[in-house]
Protein backbone atom coordinates (compact mmCIF):
# COMPACT_ATOMS: atom_id res chain seq x y z
CA UNK A 1 0.00 0.00 0.00
CA UNK A 2 1.26 3.65 -0.90
CA UNK A 3 1.71 5.91 2.31
CA UNK A 4 -0.59 8.97 2.45
CA UNK A 5 0.54 12.33 1.60
CA UNK A 6 1.13 14.29 4.51
CA UNK A 7 -1.44 17.35 4.60
CA UNK A 8 0.55 21.08 4.02
CA UNK A 9 0.30 23.21 7.42
CA UNK A 10 -2.13 25.76 7.42
CA UNK A 11 -1.28 29.33 6.87
CA UNK A 12 -2.15 31.83 9.63
CA UNK A 13 -5.41 33.83 7.81
CA UNK A 14 -4.61 36.78 10.56
CA UNK A 15 -0.99 37.08 9.14
CA UNK A 16 -2.73 37.53 5.35
CA UNK A 17 -5.25 40.31 6.76
CA UNK A 18 -2.51 42.01 8.73
CA UNK A 19 -0.79 42.60 5.82
CA UNK A 20 2.50 40.59 6.84
CA UNK A 21 4.01 38.31 5.46
CA UNK A 22 2.86 34.81 6.27
CA UNK A 23 5.29 32.00 8.05
CA UNK A 24 4.52 28.21 7.73
CA UNK A 25 7.52 27.16 9.56
CA UNK A 26 9.70 30.79 11.31
CA UNK A 27 12.93 28.15 12.02
CA UNK A 28 13.26 27.28 8.36
CA UNK A 29 15.49 30.36 7.51
CA UNK A 30 17.60 29.54 10.36
CA UNK A 31 18.80 26.10 9.25
CA UNK A 32 22.57 25.46 10.02
CA UNK A 33 24.75 23.93 7.24
CA UNK A 34 24.76 20.22 9.19
CA UNK A 35 20.96 20.70 9.37
CA UNK A 36 20.35 21.13 5.67
CA UNK A 37 22.71 18.49 4.61
CA UNK A 38 20.39 16.15 6.38
CA UNK A 39 17.14 17.33 5.09
CA UNK A 40 18.58 17.63 1.45
CA UNK A 41 19.77 13.89 2.20
CA UNK A 42 16.50 12.58 3.32
CA UNK A 43 15.17 13.95 0.30
CA UNK A 44 17.31 12.59 -1.87
CA UNK A 45 16.33 9.09 0.03
CA UNK A 46 12.85 9.36 -0.44
CA UNK A 47 13.19 9.87 -4.60
CA UNK A 48 15.37 6.85 -3.99
CA UNK A 49 13.16 4.96 -1.93
CA UNK A 50 9.68 6.43 -3.86
CA UNK A 51 11.82 5.27 -7.00
CA UNK A 52 12.42 1.64 -6.05
CA UNK A 53 8.99 1.15 -4.56
CA UNK A 54 7.84 2.10 -8.46
CA UNK A 55 9.94 -0.82 -9.79
CA UNK A 56 9.01 -3.53 -7.37
CA UNK A 57 5.63 -2.42 -7.83
CA UNK A 58 5.66 -2.70 -11.65
CA UNK A 59 7.93 -5.98 -11.44
CA UNK A 60 4.99 -7.36 -9.80
CA UNK A 61 2.31 -6.39 -11.58
CA UNK A 62 4.57 -7.72 -14.75
CA UNK A 63 4.53 -11.26 -12.65
CA UNK A 64 0.33 -10.98 -11.88
CA UNK A 65 0.97 -10.18 -7.97
CA UNK A 66 -0.31 -6.67 -8.28
CA UNK A 67 -2.66 -4.61 -10.36
CA UNK A 68 -1.79 -2.62 -12.85
CA UNK A 69 -3.40 0.13 -10.74
CA UNK A 70 -0.99 -0.18 -8.12
CA UNK A 71 1.88 0.25 -10.88
CA UNK A 72 0.58 3.36 -12.30
CA UNK A 73 -0.17 4.72 -8.70
CA UNK A 74 3.36 3.84 -7.62
CA UNK A 75 4.94 5.20 -11.25
CA UNK A 76 3.07 8.67 -11.06
CA UNK A 77 3.97 9.03 -8.16
CA UNK A 78 8.08 8.16 -8.53
CA UNK A 79 7.46 10.51 -11.74
CA UNK A 80 5.79 13.63 -10.03
CA UNK A 81 8.72 13.39 -6.85
CA UNK A 82 11.19 13.67 -9.51
CA UNK A 83 10.27 16.42 -11.37
CA UNK A 84 9.13 17.83 -8.46
CA UNK A 85 13.00 17.62 -7.45
CA UNK A 86 13.98 18.92 -10.88
CA UNK A 87 12.15 21.81 -10.33
CA UNK A 88 13.18 23.27 -7.06
CA UNK A 89 16.45 22.43 -8.44
CA UNK A 90 16.13 24.26 -11.41
CA UNK A 91 14.48 27.49 -9.66
CA UNK A 92 17.14 27.42 -7.03
CA UNK A 93 19.90 27.74 -9.45
CA UNK A 94 18.03 30.42 -10.94
CA UNK A 95 17.42 32.22 -7.74
CA UNK A 96 21.63 32.08 -6.88
CA UNK A 97 22.36 33.02 -10.58
CA UNK A 98 19.71 36.16 -10.22
CA UNK A 99 21.35 37.24 -6.72
CA UNK A 100 25.21 36.62 -7.91
CA UNK A 101 23.84 38.85 -11.37
CA UNK A 102 23.09 41.51 -8.38
CA UNK A 103 24.84 44.79 -8.52
CA UNK A 104 26.96 45.47 -5.59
Amino acid sequence: MIPAIPPIPPINPSAILSGTTPTVNAGASSLSGTEFQNLLGQAIDSINGTTSNATTVSLQAAAGKATAVDATVATTEAELETQLASTLASSTVNALNSIMNMPA
